[in-house]
């Protein structure tokens, strides 16, 4: 259980929400057990502000969002970057937490689009409409009795649920669709032609693949990233292997199939 938080620290955890620097791994950690508004945490260190990879050269941030934007059609505000490359130091609600970025580990960027948020849940949703066993088969073997003829694919069982998940909390995983899928490819080169300014930075990023996420708004992904802090507040909390799944917040999907 939590220690009460003394006024001394409280004045630290306030210090460290202005947002005039990155938290180190044990300073995010008292934030997120601390403070029950995960929202603003979220906002104020994934969301906003100039990324760990950025530090050194705020104006390539600009430059990279401006890249991403164009090349998406969306604006550069509607453009950041989330995770460890974001913050140095990895956020996930695991044992991977506090784990440092290093130079070959993958980006992860937000990008706002009402439009492509459709667009990917569109062509996600035809793509498992084919997924067997159809509806009316499994009707029937209901019928019929005869239910040991109907099997599912556990994988693809998982990524019809990731889907659904993820459509009710307003985002889209561009990893879920198939490699051969032309909006997955699309996305994929899009993405992945800003590497070369990771390597213009001091010191160099090889960045190992950016990945990216879509959001019907921002308020979907606020609560997104909200629900992923508090995973990692109680999985801090009770210092277990892993935590209990808060629905709306990250999933297995990252972890089962590549993002584009």
């Amino acid at each position: 259980m939590n220690q009460p938080t003394t006024e001394k620290q409280t004045e630290q955890l306030l210090s460290l929400l202005s947002g005039s620097k990155l938290p180190t791994s044990g300073e995010f950690k008292k934030l997120v057990t601390a403070i029950d508004s995960h929202t603003v945490l979220a906002k104020v260190f994934l969301l906003e502000g100039t990324p760990y990879v950025f530090k050194a050269s705020p104006m390539k941030y600009v430059i990279f969002r401006e890249q991403v934007a164009e090349r998406f059609d969306v604006g550069s505000q509607d453009v950041c970057i989330v995770g460890s490359a974001k913050l140095g130091f990895s956020p996930s609600p695991t044992d991977k937490y506090g784990r440092s970025f290093l130079e070959t580990s993958d980006v992860d960027v937000v990008i706002i689009s009402e439009q492509l948020f459709h667009q990917g849940s569109s062509e996600l949703f035809k793509y498992l409409n084919h997924v067997g066993p159809t509806s009316s088969d499994v009707r029937a073997a209901l019928r019929d009795q005869n239910k040991e003829n109907i099997s599912v694919d556990l994988d693809e069982w998982a990524n019809v649920k990731d889907a659904i998940r993820n459509y009710v909390y307003n985002n889209f995983n561009p990893g879920l669709l198939p490699d051969d899928n032309v909006f997955r490819n699309d996305v994929f080169e899009k993405i992945s032609s800003t590497a070369g300014l990771f390597l213009a930075l001091e010191p160099q990023v090889f960045v190992s693949k950016i990945r990216c996420r879509f959001f019907r708004t921002w308020k979907a992904a606020e609560e997104y990233y909200a629900n992923s802090l508090r995973q990692l507040s109680y999985f801090l909390s009770q210092n277990e292997s892993s935590p209990t799944e808060v629905e709306g917040g990250s999933s297995g999907d990252e972890k089962r199939k590549k993002d584009a």
